[in-house]
């Protein structure tokens, strides 16, 4: 009769290669597929402020997050980033879209889902004075050369997303900051009256 000692012995060559290849599944598990910007629905709100974005000027964001069936909807670029750069949110994050001005009317920016491309490689004008929603908001761009032109004629800074911070969102203005403040040395000023919701210099979709 075998050993107690045997048995043991025998059972942990059995056993380590299955433990093996089970931590190895765990490491190789595939991400997420990734998921597609859509449409804005008439009665989508701003998971944020609660505004309907029906009735919103400006870029839009979209942000998928685990769990959900559908995209967390905001009705500016400013409570996008107010959403999506909270740390107890980063875990969850999994696509994030934004649309892009320079393929939308900001007074009507419309719900098209080919109007929104990725947030994450998208070109920010930052401190610019075109009015969002709940105030200044940033102006994304897949291009950087068409941000680049945007600031020249509008003013603010152009910023990549990784440069975007909370104390950044938290301090938006309409112009770039008096004091210094990350990313203001590039910033562009661009003489101009104080911006309103319902006059501003507003670009068109091309």
């Amino acid at each position: 009769m075998a050993s107690r000692t045997q048995r043991r012995c025998s059972l942990h060559r059995w056993c380590a290669p299955i433990v093996l290849l089970v931590l190895l599944a765990g490491c190789n598990a595939a991400p997420p597929p990734a998921r597609r910007a859509v449409d804005v629905r008439p009665d989508d709100t701003c998971a944020v402020c609660g505004m309907e974005l029906a009735r919103s000027p400006g870029p839009r964001g979209q942000a998928w997050v685990s769990g959900h069936a559908q995209p967390l909807m905001f009705d500016s670029t400013r409570d996008f980033f107010a959403y999506v750069l909270q740390p107890e949110n980063r875990s969850v994050l999994q696509d994030l879209y934004v649309q892009d001005t320079a393929r939308i009317d900001w007074r009507h920016p419309g719900r098209d889902a080919g109007t929104f491309i990725d947030a994450r490689s998208a070109t920010y004008v930052v401190w610019q004075p075109l009015p969002g929603s709940m105030g200044p908001t940033l102006a994304p761009f897949a291009d950087h050369e068409a941000a680049e032109a945007f600031a020249q004629a509008h003013g603010g800074a152009v910023l990549a997303f990784a440069a975007i911070t909370p104390d950044l969102i938290a301090t938006l203005g309409y112009r770039c900051p008096a004091t210094p403040a990350q990313g203001a040395a590039a910033c562009i000023r661009v003489q101009a009256t104080e911006p309103t919701a319902s006059a501003p210099p507003v670009p068109h979709a091309h």
